[in-house]
């Protein structure tokens, strides 16, 4: 197999960071405006982004293997809970909280099965080390761009992050009420300036996307 290129990874890494930090300032926007809606996927993504740009450049790696796999064991625990208790309420669907919960395990498993050597690629497993089913490997690498796919294409703006059952969200155009507290019919208007543009629904599915993609990526590179 050709290796792949040093630029590559710094591409990726670059990209997670960048995911990390959107992330990590809707987190403080939604904290500041009592917005609950997202929080724990704004949570998810910036832990994700910064541990799996320590696996695209090893240089920029911080924190224990130990740790990371505590957050995102964690992560899977709650998204899933999270999702049955969707279809507990909403009926059968599949709740915005089930792919968090692929991709919280998905980053388990690159823990569990790190790849091996790879020039600019953090080499965290030995040629002995045991590789991940690459069916299993397949199976998330597919849903993951699926996901990415239909979220970009779907005309239901910014329910990768919030879900299409809250109200404020499940909409096409630009956000223009919110659920402060999880309680509908409280308005306090657009947000405008950066706050504006960091709430915005495509912006926050194109994060979503660009996580998934990378999140294949790596799981293909694991092969």
């Amino acid at each position: 197999m050709t290796a792949t290129p040093a630029w590559l990874y710094h591409l990726f890494g670059t990209l997670m960071l960048a995911v990390a930090a959107y992330c990590l300032a809707g987190l403080v926007v939604g904290v500041v405006r009592h917005r609950a809606s997202g929080r724990d996927v704004d949570i998810a993504h910036t832990c994700m982004g910064l541990s799996m740009a320590g696996m695209f450049v090893a240089q920029w790696a911080f924190g224990r293997n130990a740790m990371w796999e505590l957050i995102f064991g964690a992560l899977l625990i709650w998204f899933a809970v999270r999702s049955i208790q969707s279809v507990q309420r909403y009926g059968l669907h599949v709740p915005h909280e089930a792919i968090h919960t692929v991709m919280s395990f998905s980053m388990l498993l690159m823990y569990w099965f790190p790849m091996g050597s790879s020039s600019g690629s953090m080499s965290m497993a030995s040629s002995s080390a045991a590789r991940v089913d690459p069916g299993l490997a397949f199976v998330l690498a597919f849903t993951l761009l699926a996901s990415a796919i239909f979220t970009l294409a779907s005309p239901v703006k910014g329910a990768s992050h919030h879900g299409t059952h809250v109200r404020a969200y499940a909409m096409s155009g630009p956000v223009r009420s919110e659920i402060a507290g999880g309680r509908a019919g409280e308005a306090p208007g657009p947000a405008g300036g950066i706050e504006g543009l960091i709430t915005t629904p495509w912006l926050e599915d194109a994060s979503h996307a660009v996580m998934c993609v990378a999140m294949a990526f790596m799981l293909v590179l694991m092969l």
